[in-house]
Formats: C-alpha cells, sequence, structure tokens
C-alpha cells in the first residue's frame, strides 16, 4: 500500500507520545494493551489527517492499496453485468416512489454508473474439502460510504470465509459524495441479484437464497441492513441471514455513545477534507453548514428513509436472522444495541410493532454481541484476542444457520433452480409468519462461559428454545477483552429503550457538544 511521507512525518510524534502515555498509565480505557492503544490513535490520527486533502484524493490514496493475499486463499474478479443494475434500479425506483424530493437528486442519471460494477470471488483453496455445504458470503465493505474497496477489506474477507467455510463475494459499490443515496444499496442489490440469477455466462449456477449471508462492517453493515429491508420490502427471498459488524444504521447520529465513546474509538468528530468539487461540506467550523448536511452518504432529507438509517424503520420485523457485533467502546454502540432490541421485538410496546392499518412482520431473530473496550469494527486489529474470537463467533454463526446437507437435503442445493424470487419468498414468507410465536417473554439466562472452542459455540448457539420451547428472539452476550463470555441476555431497562427511541430522527445537537467540533 502507498504511503504518503507527510504522513509518516506528522503521525510520528503522536506514534511516540502514545508509547509514553501508555506507561504512564495515561490510557483511554484500562483493559487496552499498547498495541491495541496505539493501533486506535494512530487510524483516529490518520483519519483526521483527511483535512489536509481533498475527497478525491483521499479516494484515489486509498483506491491504490493493494493487500496481498494468502497463499491458500483464491481471488477471482468478475463484473457484475449491467443488466442486474438496472433491475436494481427499478426496483429501488419503485420502493423510492414518492420520495424523489427526499432523496434530492436525479440518482438514476448517474454518470458514475459508465464505470462498471466490479467484484471479486474470495475462498479458501481447500474449501470443498472442508464443507459440502455451498455457503456464500456476499460482503458489502465499510468506509463510511465515501472510502473502501473489496481489495482493501479483502484481508478481513479471507479470514470470514475461512472461518465460515464459505466462498465469499464483494463488490466496489459506487462511493459517495459523488454517488449519494441510493447508489450504493442498488449496487449492493445488483449484486445479490447477480448471486440468484446470474446470466448464463457467469461461471457458476443460480444460488439458493438460503445458502446466503449478506455481511458488511460499519457502513457495510448498514448497507447489509438496509439490503434485506428493500428484499422484504420488494417481495424478493430473504437471504438465511446477515452478519454486522459495528453497523452504521442511524445516519442521524442521534444517540448518546456517539458523544460520549469519542475517547475510546478511532471515528473523529468528523470526516474532514478540503474543499473540492465533491465535496458539499465546505467549512466544518461552521455549526450551521455542519448540520445542513451530516455526512457525505444522503441529503439530511433523505436520513429518514430506513433504507438510509434502516434503525428509523417502522418495522424491522420478517428479516433473515441477523448476528450483530460491536465494541462497547464505540461510538456507533448504542445504535447496534437499540437496532438488536427493535428487530427482535423485545418491547413490542415501545417499538409501536401493531399498529392499525400497518402491516405487521414477525420478529426477527438476532443475536447481539458486545465486546468490552473494543471501538469501532476493531476485527480491523487482528492481532487481538478480541478480534479472533469475534471473527471465530461470525464463523459459526454462518455455520450454523447454513449447515451442511443432510443426505435428502439436494433441494437446498445452491443449484436448486428457483424460477422466481417473487413466488419463491412469498411462499416461504407466509409459511415463517404462520410458524412464529407471538410470546416474546422469557428469556433463558445461561450460564457464562470462558473462552470457547467452535463446538463449544455450536452447542451454546444450537439452543435456541427457552424452557416453554419457545424460540428466543433476542440473545446478547456481553464478551470480555480476551473472548471470554462474562454474561449474557442484558436487556436494556424500558425506561433507556424510550429515551432511546425518543432520541431517534434528530439532529444532533452541536451547541451542546462543543467537543464534537474539535476537528
Amino acid at each position: 500500500m502507498a504511503v504518503d511521507p507527510k504522513d509518516i512525518a506528522a503521525l510520528t510524534p503522536k506514534f511516540l507520545s502514545t508509547v509514553y502515555k501508555h506507561f504512564k498509565n495515561d490510557i483511554p480505557d484500562s483493559n487496552w494493551d499498547l498495541k491495541l492503544h496505539l493501533g486506535v490513535t494512530m487510524l483516529r490520527s490518520f483519519l483526521q489527517r483527511g483535512k489536509h486533502k481533498t475527497i478525491e484524493k483521499h479516494q484515489k490514496f486509498l483506491g491504490k492499496a493493494h493487500i496481498p493475499s494468502s497463499p491458500s486463499v483464491s481471488v477471482k474478479k468478475t463484473i457484475v453485468p449491467e443488466t442486474c443494475r438496472s433491475q436494481a434500479e427499478d426496483i429501488m425506483a419503485g420502493l423510492l416512489s414518492g420520495q424523489e424530493e427526499k432523496v434530492g437528486w436525479r440518482w438514476k442519471e448517474d454518470p458514475m454508473k459508465q464505470s462498471p460494477l466490479k467484484g471479486e470471488w474470495v475462498e479458501a483453496k481447500n474449501r470443498k474439502k472442508l464443507t459440502s455445504a455451498d455457503r456464500v458470503i456476499l460482503y458489502i465493505h465499510g468506509g463510511a460510504y465515501f472510502m473502501g474497496s473489496a481489495a482493501q477489506h479483502r484481508f478481513l474477507i479471507q479470514k470470514v470465509a475461512k472461518a465460515s467455510a464459505a466462498r465469499a463475494f464483494s463488490i466496489d459499490y459506487r462511493l459517495a459524495p459523488q454517488s449519494p443515496f441510493p447508489a450504493a444499496v442498488v449496487d449492493s442489490l445488483a449484486a445479490y441479484l447477480y448471486l440468484i440469477q446470474p446470466p448464463a455466462d457467469a461461471g457458476f449456477d443460480p444460488i439458493n437464497p438460503k445458502q446466503i449471508v449478506i455481511m458488511g462492517d460499519s457502513a457495510g453493515g448498514g448497507l447489509a441492513l438496509s439490503l434485506m429491508l428493500v428484499l422484504r420490502d420488494a417481495g424478493l427471498p430473504q437471504p438465511a441471514g446477515a452478519a454486522c459488524w459495528s453497523p452504521w444504521v442511524d445516519l442521524y447520529h442521534s444517540l448518546p455513545s456517539i458523544f460520549s465513546n469519542g475517547p475510546t474509538d478511532y471515528i473523529p468528530n468528523g470526516f474532514v477534507h478540503k474543499a473540492s468539487p465533491a465535496n458539499p461540506i465546505k467549512d466544518y467550523k461552521n455549526i450551521q453548514q455542519r448540520l445542513e448536511r451530516v455526512q457525505y452518504y444522503a441529503y439530511n432529507s433523505a436520513l429518514s428513509i430506513p433504507y438510509v438509517s434502516p434503525i428509523l424503520s417502522d418495522d424491522l420485523g420478517g428479516l433473515g436472522e441477523i448476528f450483530i457485533t460491536c465494541g462497547s467502546g464505540e461510538r456507533l454502540r448504542d445504535e447496534s444495541i437499540l437496532l438488536a432490541h427493535k428487530a427482535a421485538k423485545t418491547h413490542p410496546e415501545i417499538f409501536e410493532c401493531n399498529k392499525p392499518g400497518v402491516r405487521s412482520y414477525p420478529p426477527t431473530k438476532v443475536n447481539l454481541n458486545v465486546y468490552e473496550a473494543m471501538p469501532h469494527v476493531f476485527q480491523l486489529f487482528l492481532f487481538h484476542p478480541a478480534a479472533t474470537d469475534a471473527i471465530k463467533r461470525t464463523g459459526a454463526f454462518v455455520r450454523k444457520i447454513i449447515p451442511e446437507p443432510s443426505n435428502d437435503a439436494s433441494s437446498c442445493s445452491s443449484n436448486s433452480s428457483f424460477s422466481s424470487p417473487h413466488s419463491s419468498f412469498s411462499s416461504t414468507h407466509k409459511q415463517r409468519e404462520k410458524d412464529v410465536p407471538t410470546n416474546l417473554t422469557g428469556l433463558k439466562q445461561k450460564k457464562s462461559s470462558s473462552s470457547i472452542s467452535l463446538q463449544d459455540y455450536f452447542d451454546e448457539e444450537l439452543d435456541e428454545n427457552d424452557d416453554n420451547g419457545e424460540v428466543n428472539y433476542f440473545t446478547n452476550k456481553h464478551i470480555d477483552v480476551k473472548g471470554n463470555c462474562k454474561r449474557t441476555n442484558d436487556m436494556l431497562d424500558e425506561g433507556t429503550l424510550r429515551e432511546w427511541v425518543n432520541m431517534l430522527g434528530k439532529l444532533p445537537d452541536l451547541e451542546a457538544h462543543p467537543e464534537f467540533m474539535d476537528i
């Protein structure tokens, strides 16, 4: 990866001062070792260096990143056909009908569509020797919607693919601010359609949606959940589930941890760049300008659209099983926790799940894992035990919801044919609604465990019913810095839930938090 010498010169004093502070016990969290302290501080400082570059230069610099693959991993590049993107556009146009003014731009005329939608397959070369299941992960990379690429995230994707005994497909979706919402959602939907309805020359057979897990980190985690909502609302088949690492689901920045967890996270107070043609925010010291466009991905008028901020969906039920991982020290912690409760409908009366005249979906099954003292997408720090544990747990989740085929499971193989996604989803969803019980009481308490093996994790997770035989829709684990599960199934009290729900959909009060203007 290319390194800017100016960045090295500027960050060297920060490196040395962080080492000094650590050994003087001046640490943001006492659970941090020196490597994590350095990792978080240096990454935050690098992101803050963006104020010396334009967005275009920053994207170009990061686009040069070349992270070599492991010799044991196969990488195959491909192009998603434009027909898939056109089909995805038509679907999104239907879902956004009547909201064109909110969206704020002529997105179907985006000149960036002239560039092909690139993707790549990543899998362990020995995968087929280790499993008979054809598991597929559709991985959507993070990067605050304006940076990052499939190649940059390959070092994480290959780890997850190996842990899941799966092959992964990732894409380079269009980035903001050049291509705001819904460009990234359209491209992600196009990738999903490509997997389940590939052209004849794609080199693979249609993949059964029940063999797919949609996964993403940060903005990619938010996109994964947005895509799940799009599929549900369009009547398309749901995947087996979704795995989200620190998903960004509240683009208003409504909840308390966005301010309170600043010292223990590398996410800066704002992604700041020099003024340029692509940059919609010219003066970051001006509160009014900051509030007129709180981030690059979408116009403020679009923030309330559920496909932008999934946590604002009236109903998060009816989705495939969701696995969420976040750090207790990250700025996006509260939105992960609140989304998990809302999707599982732990308190239907608070989330107003049964509005008269509005369709109500069955609760979504959610597994929430909160890691003590960890920052945003801490899996980036592969040297840390918590990162290793989180990757292992994610792999176990994928293996669990897409199990090894039984002798009579040929109908579930990846090359099973299904003539119409719409008809396939309709019958599946009706059956699911019929089978789902409505009693959400009694979340089973499990004993805390020490560091667990993959089989231990399976044994723990496969116990999905409570003592009355009813499904546990909400599972919450608190995990320490070494990967040990400290306690399970803590639920937020009703008072906190109501307070957080009332905060949603409101821009941050920057005057009350002047530290957020420190850029």
